[in-house]
């Protein structure tokens, strides 16, 4: 009896990681970790002063664009104008554990088709600039960059998502 059960345990075991947001499963391949992973590094980096913003940005830049799936890829410029932004305001700051998963998880989400609307992920990313002290009008300024994002991969909010 162990023995039958043995493929379904190793199945399980390399079977992509699912990670749920909103209610929503998406899953993870190995593409998406090592994109994750960069987004890591670049987010972190952020937190030396020192850090080149240019250099920071095109890192994340890359691993958005490797994120967003081959058909719903945005343009390169749209993605490196939020990226610019982004990395702009927050180079310098010690960004805790808390705001960082946060940002990633905006960024992440905003490269997958899910069901998340861009106003919703919008507004979570809103709120998590908001804790890290980034001010109302540079809030506007990437926030407004990020839905561009969000509208080149899956169309606008207005046509649910049927892109």
């Amino acid at each position: 009896m162990k023995c039958a059960l043995l493929p379904f345990v190793l199945a399980s075991l390399v079977t992509p990681a699912v990670a749920q947001n909103g209610g929503q499963a998406v899953r993870e391949n190995d593409a998406d970790a090592a994109a994750i992973s960069k987004l890591d590094s670049a987010l972190t980096a952020l937190n030396d002063a020192r850090a080149s913003q240019a250099s920071v940005s095109e890192q994340v830049v890359e691993g958005m664009m490797v994120l967003a799936e081959n058909e719903e890829r945005p343009l390169r410029p749209v993605v490196a104008r939020f990226a610019d932004e982004l990395t702009r305001e927050l180079v310098g700051r010690l960004l805790n554990t808390d705001q960082m998963t946060a940002v990633r998880q905006c960024v992440v989400e905003v490269m997958h088709r899910t069901r998340t609307s861009n106003l919703n992920l919008a507004t979570r990313l809103q709120e998590a600039l908001t804790s890290i002290g980034i001010s109302s009008s540079k809030k506007l300024l990437i926030v407004k960059d990020f839905i561009k994002v969000g509208e080149a991969v899956r169309g606008p909010d207005d046509l649910g998502n049927k892109r």
